[in-house]
């Protein structure tokens, strides 16, 4: 209920929708339909506002995004309201399945959340990634510094920088260095272009297996009593690789730019540059406004790069390769399965 109510306060927030939070917004009821469980709002854009309606769907248990959030900005009474959420679940159910082509986009949302929390994952299926086919191709979209030798892989745009910083530093070092990043990517009438695994490489050989990039205790996402979960969270739709001092100066510059530019957002008034750029060089490779970008950070001049997360928000995991000689050779963040269209 409470998750449901914060996808539809970003979901309201956009600048195409209210543009900011509602001022005020409760939860009113619940319902099933299409085999997804609905949770019904009703919000004000003011305090003196009339109430509107606002649902949000999940797939049972489960309650991560898989995009069915809306309003159209009704009234919200209550008479009509059961109505009325019920004829929105079934437009986001129609629009979902006519953006995928026919293809059960909430199957393929599930299906690929198992994909990208899993903790192994196989190295033949990720060779093929990187293999040139009609529908797959990968190419290097930059480099990454790393003086420090501690690589860090979470959301830049949400979990980087300000109050709730995630930044989960791997307990592996790497040679200190500068690496290129590679994306594998996917290409569906269905699914239009999706990045499918990012690739930092560290040497020029193949890897043969894959181990579970673990985070250092004090930089985890998440601890427990029984131990720290491994990976990290993302809520803005975005990943990168970073070196772990880096992402200290990261941090150190967006809060700067914030104090110089109040009221302002850092991805639509500073990133979104950067993406719309990439997105002229390399049209054919990633959706329109940008999936992939090189950033050195003014103050510093360390690079990074981010890389649109595939299917958006949930918990990602990577992962260090090892070659035949039982050297680390990269590290790897799977986004989305291709295999799960290809099949």
């Amino acid at each position: 209920m409470e998750q449901g109510r914060q996808y539809l306060i970003e979901w309201l927030s956009d600048k195409q929708e209210l543009g900011k939070a509602p001022a005020k917004i409760e939860y009113t009821f619940e319902f099933d339909r299409n085999d997804l469980h609905y949770y019904v709002y009703r919000f004000k854009k003011g305090l003196m506002g009339k109430w509107m309606i606002g649902i949000c769907g999940f797939d049972g248990d489960d309650m991560e995004n898989i995009g069915h959030v809306f309003s159209g900005m009704d009234e919200y009474e209550e008479n009509g309201a059961p109505e009325l959420a019920q004829h929105m679940a079934q437009f986001l159910y129609e629009y979902w399945r006519k953006q995928a082509g026919g293809v059960d986009i909430q199957e393929v949302f599930k299906q690929n959340l198992k994909y990208i929390s899993q903790t192994e994952v196989d190295a033949e299926k990720i060779a093929r990634q990187f293999v040139k086919t009609e529908t797959r191709f990968f190419l290097t979209v930059g480099t990454v510094d790393v003086p420090s030798g501690k690589v860090t892989v979470a959301d830049p745009l949400c979990y980087l920088s300000g109050e709730h910083v995630i930044a989960p530093v791997l307990e592996r070092e790497i040679p200190k260095g500068s690496y290129p990043v590679e994306v594998s990517i996917c290409r569906h009438d269905d699914i239009g272009i999706r990045m499918c695994t990012a690739r930092l490489k560290i040497k020029d050989t193949k890897a043969v297996r894959y181990e579970l990039a673990k985070s250092t205790e004090d930089t985890a996402a998440f601890k427990a009593k029984d131990g720290i979960m491994h990976g990290y969270p993302v809520d803005a739709g975005m990943m990168c690789f970073i070196d772990a001092d880096a992402a200290k100066n990261y941090d150190k510059f967006i809060t700067k730019w914030h104090t110089e530019n109040p009221g302002k957002n850092h991805y639509d008034d500073y990133f979104q540059a950067f993406f719309e750029e990439s997105d002229k060089k390399l049209p054919a490779y990633q959706r329109e406004g940008g999936d992939f970008i090189e950033w050195a950070n003014p103050d510093t001049g360390e690079r990074m790069v981010q890389i649109s997360s595939g299917f958006g928000d949930g918990f990602y995991q990577s992962f260090w390769g090892f070659d035949e000689s039982g050297e680390v050779c990269e590290l790897i963040a799977p986004l989305v399965d291709p295999d799960l269209y290809d099949s």
